[in-house]
């Protein structure tokens, strides 16, 4: 037993294991980096409020949109955390995960989430699913842009925990479809408890959403050989949905500052219900059609392993 516990430590880099063991070492790694991090935030937070003079004992906070703010700038905590693991318990570089010198791919990225965010929004329109009534006025485009850094880290800390360590680190000993689906879960993880909060069919579709856009995450890191590319589609599909359509954002139902305004007709499956178009079927559609193109790619440029 004792041999085992130390094996599945998530404090050293032993590999020479079963796979089943080297898996659970991993995830209870990346456990351990999620919960050491969102401590380490949580701190800096409540700090932060006492340099304001808030009490937050005395339940003294700030406003729900500045808490929101200050929560994925926070971020750039488990991004760091995330980094120190893999550098100093790895032992591996930061490279490895995937940060190289393409950082150009971050650009097109951008490009290919707000095509695919488009796409799916303009078809659910022509299906009168969704209305544009228009610019919304005395938007506070200040506020805009501080979100477009907010979520340029927060989608920069999710690629970099599921992708950049998870991922990489689980396919030294596995094949990569299976190395996808396993980082692709635990990407879903955190999302269950908005994602599960309403009616089971708007569950099921935006779980198998949610599955479908971390393989198409993971297959533009592994076809353009960088995590930048990664980084770009889902900061900006998150910004685009939340802060420029004003559209609900995976189930959070809170008003978004946005620049359009675009309304929700009624609750269906073509327009994703009460979790938003990331639990629709039509999103589903464009996300099959972009993933099977990029297995397509994938299978073409013959990958044999994930490297950078």
């Amino acid at each position: 037993m004792k041999k085992i516990l130390e094996m599945i430590s998530p404090f050293n880099a032993k590999e020479d294991m079963p796979i089943a063991l080297y898996i659970f070492k991993k995830l209870l790694a990346f456990v351990l980096i999620f919960f050491v991090s969102m401590i380490l935030a949580e701190g800096v937070v409540i700090i932060a409020h006492y340099i304001m003079g808030y009490n937050v004992l005395q339940g003294e906070m700030l406003s729900i949109e500045a808490m929101t703010l200050m929560k994925y700038y926070g971020f750039a905590i488990f991004i760091m955390v995330t980094m120190l693991y893999c550098k100093y318990i790895e032992k591996r570089s930061i490279k490895s995960m995937g940060f190289n010198d393409k950082i150009l791919g971050y650009l097109k990225g951008i490009l290919v989430g707000i095509a695919l965010l488009t796409v799916s929004i303009g078809i659910i329109m022509l299906t009168g699913n969704i209305t544009y009534n228009g610019v919304l006025e005395n938007t506070d485009y200040l506020t805009i842009i501080a979100f477009s850094g907010a979520f340029i880290i927060q989608g920069a800390m999710e690629e970099t925990l599921c992708r950049g360590f998870l991922m990489t680190s689980l396919s030294k000993r596995l094949s990569i479809p299976f190395t996808i689906l396993i980082s692709s879960l635990a990407f879903a993880a955190p999302h269950f408890s908005s994602l599960f909060a309403g009616n089971f069919i708007y569950s099921f579709v935006g779980f198998v959403n949610l599955l479908l856009v971390s393989t198409i995450f993971s297959l533009l890191i592994i076809n353009g050989k960088n995590i930048w590319i990664a980084c770009g589609m889902h900061s900006f599909w998150n910004f685009c949905l939340f802060n420029i359509f004003g559209l609900n954002l995976s189930g959070s139902n809170k008003k978004a500052t946005a620049i359009f305004d675009f309304s929700t007709n009624s609750e269906n499956i073509l327009n994703g219900g009460t979790y938003g178009i990331e639990a629709s079927i039509i999103t589903t559609t464009v996300l099959v059609v972009s993933t099977v193109f990029l297995i397509l790619k994938y299978r073409k440029n013959k990958v044999q392993s994930i490297e950078f």
